[in-house]
């Protein structure tokens, strides 16, 4: 998956989302509160 690819799916879940009624600060605050994972290839 291309970065790009990722960024659209991302895009779509946050719109999504939004839709739902989860406000943009709620959408940071869950983000903020995951752990980091870096892969490698």
């Amino acid at each position: 998956m291309t970065n790009r690819e990722l960024d659209l799916e991302w895009m779509e879940l946050i719109k999504q989302a939004l839709d739902a009624g989860i406000s943009k600060s709620e959408i940071r605050e869950f983000l903020q509160n995951q752990p980091q994972e870096v892969k490698t290839e």
